[in-house]
């Protein structure tokens, strides 16, 4: 089934993380945790999509499947990493029964699997060079998971996350055939002995730099650094990668594309209550973003061609307040503005009489929120806001909005934030204030069969 893109999300049921994320013979492959029988986590295989220009896709059937023989329960999450001919070789953690000690907790276990055709619509596993809690000699990872697997310097590297002595962590590992796996050491570790785990981290090399980012069971974060002989990464920059977690961009990949473009996509959940179960679906994918180091900074823009899927007109923007939509539900809106002394404010999703909506609000020392709190009547959805700082240049800002429906992705100059609002029948309205003039564009939406 070809979707309208935007916000990839299979026709049902559970998603979660992407996975495997590669372009093969020309084909951008999306694979992501996947409940084939039911809107709510569990029973975890891989769901498969393919597109031409990441914007357009087309589901596929699911193309790996937990292998019941092997006492196999979930297939988590993994990626791709291509051989030296350009063969794409999957991997991902498998995760079986706790009677049999196969547990998340403390029996996790990094498997291969192997696509059946050049289509890669079917990936099959195996254990044959599984990858157990005994590769690092006593020590004990909990939570041990999502490996990053990516070619550097005639080897391999693989990156995992996990908790290491009450400390996430992200974890080094090297293989000349990416079968066989030598345990190297901590590559980064968090301050704090809290029990949380790190989570889906993602190694590369970008821009003359190395970028790492982990999902620590909260806010996205990234680091920016350099990497010595002996394989140690030395941080110079950490920094949100977007704030948007659990309610509205979590667990992101990135991957290397074959025109050499590095590209991020994320998962973002929904926050709607018992509503994602009664109505059959669970989860979209973000918009795809091509990232870029500046200095020592990660940065990103939306992937060119994401602009294309909209009919896009000027709009004028005087100081004061300004409706520039008056059905804004799924639209995309550029600005360029400076906010020196008086914050810009995006009213979105607003009633006709004010009451409903939610307020993106831009402050001059840099801190952009998202308040929800009166985004919605629903008991069940969360409404608390989400907020981080992003780097205003002499008070400009080059602002980036795209709504649909339910999800909002903001960015200002490369610094994202993300989230889900979840607005009544008629809230449609779209505001903007500011100390103005502002230069603008909105685009609208198409809907594409």
């Amino acid at each position: 089934m070809t979707r309208p893109a935007y916000h990839y999300r299979p026709p049902k049921h559970w998603i979660n993380d992407p996975n495997g994320l590669c372009q093969v013979d020309g084909w951008y492959h999306l694979f992501y945790q996947y409940n084939p029988h039911g809107s709510k986590w569990g029973d975890i295989h891989w769901g498969h999509a393919r597109s031409r220009d990441m914007l357009h896709w087309e589901t596929l059937p699911v193309a790996l499947i937990p292998d019941g023989d092997k006492g196999e329960v979930h297939c988590f999450s993994g990626s791709c990493c291509k051989d030296g001919k350009g063969r794409p070789h999957f991997f991902y953690t498998s995760i079986g029964r706790g009677e049999d000690g196969r547990d998340c907790v403390d029996g996790a276990q990094q498997w291969m699997a192997e696509p059946q055709d050049t289509a890669l619509t079917r990936l099959v596993q195996t254990d044959a060079y599984a990858l157990t809690d005994a590769v690092h000699g006593g020590a004990h990872v909990r939570d041990w998971r999502d490996p990053c697997v990516i070619p550097w310097q005639g080897q391999y590297l693989m990156v995992l996350g996990g908790c290491l002595d009450g400390r996430g962590c992200v974890l080094l590992y090297t293989s000349q055939d990416m079968r066989h796996w030598t345990y190297r050491h901590v590559l980064a570790q968090s301050e704090v002995r809290d029990d949380v785990p790190w989570e889906c981290p993602n190694l590369f090399y970008l821009d003359g730099k190395w970028v790492l980012f982990y999902s620590p069971c909260a806010q996205v974060m990234v680091q920016v650094g350099t990497m010595d002989e002996a394989l140690y990464f030395h941080c110079e920059t950490e920094e949100v990668l977007d704030p948007g977690e659990r309610q509205g961009f979590y667990a992101p990949q990135a991957f290397r594309d074959e025109a050499g473009r590095s590209i991020l996509l994320g998962w973002m959940p929904e926050c709607d209550g018992e509503e994602a179960v009664r109505k059959g679906w669970s989860g979209v994918m973000s918009l795809p973003r091509l990232m870029r180091v500046e200095g020592s900074w990660l940065r990103a823009d939306p992937l060119p061609g994401v602009e294309a899927l909209a009919e896009w007109r000027d709009v004028t923007i005087q100081s004061g307040s300004t409706c520039l939509a008056e059905n804004g539900r799924r639209i995309m809106l550029r600005l360029r503005v400076k906010v020196e002394e008086q914050p810009l404010v995006l009213r979105l999703f607003a009633s006709a009489d004010g009451v409903l909506e939610a307020v993106l609000t831009l402050a001059p020392d840099g801190g952009l929120t998202l308040d929800r709190s009166h985004s919605s009547t629903g008991k069940e959805i969360c409404r608390a806001p989400i907020r981080r700082t992003v780097a205003l240049n002499g008070g400009s800002a080059e602002v980036f909005l795209a709504l649909d429906e339910s999800t909002v992705e903001c960015a200002v100059n490369g610094q994202w934030l993300s989230g889900r609002v979840y607005p009544k029948e008629g809230c449609n309205r779209v505001w903007v204030e500011c100390a103005g003039p502002a230069e603008g564009c909105i685009g609208y939406i198409r809907d594409e069969k």
